[in-house]
């Protein structure tokens, strides 16, 4: 090639080449911090779970039983690993663990079809029968929501469903010793917290751009508040402390980055870690 046409044609190959470099990064997410993989793993809502069953049956004064709370980790692991990868196969969800799972739901169906094994096998073949039945009332209550939620073609209340699900996943070792309204009332808002959580990421990641869960956190504190000074002083404190978690976190969440907010609303409720040392 002569070398004027080969000057002329370098510029353009240049562009290709430049091309070609830029378009193979779009694809490619950028590092991950390390303090966000329990968040995208679904690790977390399983250790919140676990600490509460744990703290229910020491307040409920019921045994705490190792095998049934390794099963409740399993058990939500594989609820919560389910629901986010549905919800980003759907594409209503955009947030960073949604994505997560919609690129990488093939690796990982394995290690949750293992794990399915695991839980199934454990449940039918160690659990107490008390506890199994409990659970299975539960794992039928879980089926109609994921009917409800993913196959349905109405919008139905996800979050409250969650909350509710959830805290009575939590408190299901301590069902049995659960006997007055306030009893009933420690549950409920629990619940309530656990849905405080799902809504006030959905606000603060911008998918809930009208709604305002400062309000309902101040609400949810006073109730606790009320708990605090009736017949369950241990229960009512960490739940107030947790709501006020929501409150002060719904104050400062401008000043902090998205990733912060999402990791500082699921420790909003380990306050269980708080108190569990004064129960005897």
């Amino acid at each position: 090639m002569p070398q004027g046409k080969q000057q002329r044609a370098w510029p353009a190959k240049r562009r290709f080449e430049d091309a070609c470099v830029h378009n193979s990064g779009v694809d490619k997410a950028p590092p991950t911090r390390f303090w966000l993989w329990p968040n995208l793993l679904s690790l977390d809502a399983p250790v919140v779970a676990v600490l509460w069953q744990v703290f229910f049956a020491r307040c409920f004064q019921m045994p705490i039983d190792a095998l049934a709370a390794f099963l409740l980790l399993l058990t939500v692991w594989l609820i919560y690993t389910a629901d986010r990868t549905l919800d980003a196969w759907k594409g209503e969800c955009q947030s960073p663990r949604h994505e997560f799972y919609r690129r990488h739901w093939r690796s990982l169906l394995p290690a949750w079809v293992a794990i399915l094994g695991l839980t199934g096998w454990l449940a039918t073949e160690r659990l107490a029968p008390s506890l199994f039945q409990r659970g299975a009332i539960l794992l039928a209550a879980v089926a109609v929501y994921f009917l409800l939620i993913h196959i349905g073609r109405r919008h139905w209340p996800k979050e409250a469903a969650v909350g509710v699900l959830f805290a009575l996943g939590a408190s299901l070792v301590a069902w049995g010793n659960v006997k007055t309204p306030v009893d009933v009332a420690t549950i409920l808002l629990f619940s309530g917290l656990c849905w405080m959580n799902c809504v006030a990421i959905q606000k603060w990641e911008g998918e809930r751009p009208d709604w305002s869960p400062r309000a309902a956190a101040i609400w949810l504190a006073c109730a606790a508040g009320v708990l605090l000074c009736a017949h369950r002083p241990v229960l009512g404190g960490a739940e107030m402390a947790s709501a006020c978690a929501f409150v002060w976190l719904g104050w400062v969440r401008r000043r902090l980055s998205t990733d912060a907010v999402r990791v500082l609303a699921d420790v909003a409720l380990l306050s269980p870690v708080l108190f569990l040392p004064v129960i005897r």
